[in-house]
């Protein structure tokens, strides 16, 4: 009866984490809903903030953010190797010096005047679309096409979603943009690694 109880347990102490993994088929299907969702989600952002109007815009953009940073950031997923701290250092170099040379060589000017409310925004944006395309998105893409694919298909999404807000003129420098942080989201096997980077970007943009 002893031994019966214990090879039990043992069965679902195994079965367990399966449930909440992305190799269980039902909850890859559902995390894959769950990125399409968010890419809708963002797509739609300037219909929703039209509809609202420039009162209640703001609000709107947060609520978005949070959620697509909660979801991305909390979603369940299987734990993956992660480069040393050395290389998640020159990684993250690699990424803001590109970011820098892009926004000072490549001019442009801040998208309005400086206010806490736009660097908070801009910071929040960053992290949230990081956690969403380099943690959860990339990782649905790399279960079943493997990491070249992650990191394309991961940077496609991310400057397809911005076009609905920029126009298309912008896809070129998004998709080099999100390919530059995928590339750190591989290298170095964190997401937080292109989010730091993306919050720097996002506030360069913001300041110059």
């Amino acid at each position: 009866m002893t031994a019966s109880l214990t090879t039990a347990s043992s069965r679902l102490s195994v079965a367990e984490p399966a449930t909440l993994s992305l190799e269980n088929g039902r909850f890859a299907g559902l995390t894959a809903g769950v990125v399409a969702l968010g890419c809708a989600a963002l797509v739609l952002r300037p219909v929703v903030v039209e509809a609202v109007g420039a009162a209640g815009a703001a609000g709107v953009l947060v609520a978005l953010f949070t959620g697509l940073l909660a979801v991305g950031a909390l979603w369940p997923l299987a734990r993956t190797p992660v480069a040393p701290r050395r290389v998640a250092a020159a990684v993250l170099t690699v990424g803001v010096l590109a970011f820098a040379a892009g926004r000072f060589g490549g001019g442009g000017h801040a998208p309005g005047p400086l206010s806490g409310r736009l660097v908070v925004l801009s910071v929040l944006a960053a992290v949230a679309e990081e956690a969403f395309f380099r943690r959860l998105t990339y990782a649905a893409i790399e279960r079943v096409h493997g990491p070249t694919v992650a990191v394309a298909g991961s940077a496609a999404l991310f400057a397809l979603v911005h076009v609905t807000v920029y126009g298309w003129w912008v896809l070129p420098l998004d998709l080099a943009a999100g390919l530059v942080l995928s590339w750190q989201r591989w290298a170095s096997g964190r997401w937080t690694v292109p989010a730091a980077t993306h919050v720097l970007a996002n506030v360069l943009v913001v300041l110059r």
